[in-house]
């Protein structure tokens, strides 16, 4: 990781107003600052890219470096170009520790976000509303760091876990739909995505289903492949859930969206 960054939440007081000229500033929050000027020694004068979860980045330079509350001095706006492919994760949630590792992972190598599935075999179940939107609100931690790492700036969308056939029914919403599976009939997973590209229409919205720790059950498989789903296999072998998130988008991502030179 080279550079200093932070994340901001720009749409809080006292940094809602800060953002409309060059020369406003910008407050960190305690963990933030304590992270940026404590752990990570930033001092004042230092460069520093402050963002959000929403695609906003800021270039600013350190005015107060102080481990208890960090001041930014906002320098320009940074502009970063959308994507042209958005691709997704749907997965279906395995223990915690291994989807935080898909969601800190899937921010580095550059999914448009991730989609968490309750399925038959989910063994993480949430009490009520609150417990689901306060997972969310840790899971996002996650993120926050996967974009440090990565620089990588793009928005990040994450949402309250929900049940697999009500994903199902809106799953019309992406343009090209595949499912990780070890079904017969499922086709290599390249193989799928060359077919999408050469089509008159090629794909914009990607969404790849992953089953969860003891993999989807045959109704639900039966159900995604009804919904639109295509079958693929990720290869020979059985991949854990976290493993097959990963393999799946880092062959949609670096077919869709290969690095410029």
């Amino acid at each position: 990781m080279a550079g200093f960054r932070a994340y901001c939440d720009f749409s809080s007081e006292p940094n809602r107003n800060s953002l409309k000229e060059r020369g406003g500033t910008l407050e960190l929050s305690a963990d933030e600052s304590r992270h940026l000027c404590g752990s990570l020694r930033a001092a004042a004068g230092d460069t520093v890219e402050a963002f959000d979860l929403d695609g906003n980045i800021f270039s600013c330079k350190i005015s107060a470096a102080s481990p208890k509350r960090a001041i930014l001095e906002i320098i320009s706006k940074l502009e970063i170009k959308a994507p042209d492919k958005q691709i997704y994760i749907a997965q279906c949630l395995p223990k915690s520790k291994a989807f935080e590792e898909i969601i800190r992972q899937s921010v580095e190598i550059g999914a448009a976000g991730i989609i968490p599935i309750l399925s038959e075999r989910t063994l993480l179940r949430f009490d009520n509303k609150n417990d689901a939107e306060n997972k969310v609100k840790k899971w996002r931690v996650h993120i926050v760091e996967a974009v440090k790492q990565s620089a990588n700036f793009s928005s990040f969308e994450i949402g309250v876990p929900q049940p697999l056939k009500k994903f199902l029914s809106s799953s019309c919403n992406f343009d090209l739909l595949i499912t990780a599976s070890l079904r017969a009939n499922a086709k290599p997973i390249l193989e799928l995505l060359s077919e999408s590209a050469k089509s008159s229409n090629p794909p914009r919205k990607i969404c790849i289903l992953i089953g969860p720790e003891g993999d989807l059950t045959e109704s639900e498989y039966d159900a995604a492949e009804l919904a639109g789903f295509k079958p693929a296999t990720l290869g020979g072998n059985v991949m854990k859930c976290d493993t097959a998130a990963l393999c799946a988008l880092s062959c949609a991502v670096n077919f869709f969206m290969p690095r410029q030179k």
